[in-house]
């Protein structure tokens, strides 16, 4: 997940705050991985949907929202034009794979890409950075104002796991050694987390509720066998507050087919890889609206 467009209301230290995680996150990128970052299986079934628009409608025009190398790296027909745009200059200048005149610096909702100028818009993990919902739904129009009539917008979601557990459940199985990495334990620590009505969770709440069960960060490595530094990772989490959201695939396609709409759906992969559940990627295709 990238840096997206934090656009929660704010007091000037916690923009800084929220601006000094995001350049932490893209100095240490390369120590996460799935189900945080998109896996094989995440970029198997979005070629398939690439080129499945491609072999109907010709080379796309290419928005990746965010600057997700694997999103970037994908076996793209030749001759897409692609362009990507992130708000956060560290995570471009530490993350982006591509050329720099590929990318654009600026906020998700209010680009300056020109209208129907893009056919295919991908983002992992974007959606869980704006406030539910009134920014979700400038966001839709946005990318309505961006993609043409029949285009793609592919989103890879972060969710709650079906079955909803707390966050002493998942801190038990921490403790026990019952989960694989840090990538795996921040998705259920999130999901345990989430506020129903609001949908979000604040970074300094989780690292309150781990710090007052695991204290010695140090310790807990060596006991699970991980990497220290990979797990002072949590360490950005203090008195952070950035917020995270988790709507479900129904509130997302609520948002792109109903209010603001302008979309059909598509389709929902769900990968079968651990925690696979709380990744789906979701399809929408937009509707030409101008034309009935």
């Amino acid at each position: 997940m990238d840096s997206k467009n934090q656009s929660h209301k704010q007091n000037p230290d916690d923009i800084a705050a929220t601006f000094e995680y995001w350049q932490k996150l893209s100095r240490n990128w390369n120590k996460f991985g799935p189900p945080l970052r998109p896996s094989a299986q995440d970029a198997a079934f979005m070629t398939e949907a690439i080129n499945s628009w491609a072999n109907g409608n010709g080379v796309p025009r290419a928005l990746i929202l965010g600057v997700t190398p694997e999103l970037y790296h994908l076996p793209w027909p030749k001759e897409t034009d692609i362009i990507a745009v992130d708000h956060n200059p560290a995570m471009i200048d530490n993350v982006w794979p591509g050329p720099r005149n590929a990318v654009i610096c600026e906020e998700w909702l209010d680009m300056s890409l020109e209208k129907n100028s893009r056919d295919i818009a991908l983002c992992d993990g974007g959606i869980s950075v704006f406030a539910y919902p009134h920014d979700h739904q400038r966001f839709v129009r946005e990318l309505h104002r961006i993609i043409a009539p029949n285009g793609l917008c592919m989103f890879r979601l972060f969710v709650p796991q079906n079955e909803r557990q707390e966050p002493d459940k998942v801190l038990q199985d921490l403790l026990a050694a019952k989960i694989p990495d840090l990538n795996h334990f921040k998705l259920r620590i999130w999901g345990a987390m989430y506020n129903d009505t609001t949908k979000d969770i604040q970074l300094k709440d989780v690292w309150d509720v781990i710090h007052n069960v695991v204290p010695d960060l140090k310790s807990l490595a060596e006991k699970l066998d991980w990497r220290t530094d990979t797990l002072f990772m949590i360490d950005a989490y203090r008195n952070n507050p950035t917020r995270f959201v988790f709507p479900n695939v129904d509130d997302v396609r609520h948002l792109f087919c109903k209010d603001p709409g302008g979309f059909e759906f598509v389709s929902v992969h769900v990968p079968t890889y651990a925690l696979g559940e709380c990744c789906p990627t979701v399809v929408f295709r937009r509707i030409d609206t101008e034309n009935g």
